[in-house]
């Protein structure tokens, strides 16, 4: 029987533990806390793989529509933990920076911004059959933080320091690398939906055009969000280009350049 100090320390640690994980904003504690449980049971083989991954045949003759979602959250199973373990890492570290810094109070524009990418990608795996996309998201998010932090400098592996425009490209070699020269498509097909975001949400109505991916009004009425009009933070500690932004003749919202600040 542990002694009260034990205890006590124990509950301790649970607590600051529950603390931390309700203080995860909510998007990015979805998609971490989905992926990181759909990819260890497949690992586990509490479920089988080739039930979850996006395998376009099976969706469209079987029904699988699960396969829709599931195929985002399973990360290859024929790579090596330590890949695994720094896909997760990277994953939160990412998602949470974004849903922290531009997308801060708009949780809703958040969860849209995950479901077009998702959508954008399941449009093009038929060409490879590529089956597990958690990279995909992954790669999405990391290139669309990219994109706000250009020349802001990051620190690689080994502490390889370059501006953040490279990130992607980066992220995407290495992955090449380690697998043995075979292409990460599911990378690839992230960092182009998370161009098309970029460029159809933010470059597109600086340019005095429209939002032609508005947020629609479902995510809005069953996901909410607080329109905030002030620069954030990120955790990395760098500011944020400001989130005024204004409504857009025919919906959608004007974000200016997207550039970071400073």
């Amino acid at each position: 029987m542990p002694r009260p100090t034990q205890a006590r320390g124990v509950s301790s640690d649970a607590s600051q533990l529950a603390s931390w994980y309700a203080s995860v904003p909510v998007v990015t504690r979805a998609i971490v806390t989905a992926t990181i449980t759909t990819t260890i049971a497949a690992r586990l083989r509490v479920i089988s793989p080739f039930m979850l991954g996006l395998y376009w045949p099976l969706i469209w003759n079987k029904f699988h529509i699960w396969r829709l979602l599931t195929g985002f959250l399973i990360h290859k199973f024929n790579v090596n933990l330590f890949n695994t373990i720094m896909m997760f890492i990277m994953l939160y570290q990412y998602t949470a920076d974004l849903e922290r810094g531009e997308f801060a109070g708009r949780t809703a524009d958040f969860a849209w911004f995950i479901v077009f990418c998702m959508g954008a990608m399941s449009a093009v795996t038929w060409l490879t059959q590529t089956m597990c996309l958690a990279e995909g998201v992954l790669m999405a998010v990391i290139t669309l933080w990219s994109l706000h932090r250009q020349e802001q400098i990051v620190s690689f592996y080994f502490g390889f320091k370059f501006p953040a425009r490279y990130l992607p490209y980066v992220t995407i070699a290495l992955e090449c690398v380690l697998d043995h020269g075979v292409i990460p498509y599911g990378m690839v097909y992230g960092w182009m939906a998370a161009h098309l975001y970029y460029y159809l949400s933010v470059d597109l109505p600086s340019q005095g055009g429209l939002n032609y991916i508005p947020t629609p009004q479902l995510f809005y009425r069953y996901i909410g969000q607080v329109r905030r009009a002030n620069a954030q933070t990120t955790s990395s500690g760098s500011a944020t280009t400001s989130n005024l932004y204004h409504q857009r003749p025919g919906g959608g919202h004007f974000w200016g350049t997207g550039r970071t600040m400073g």
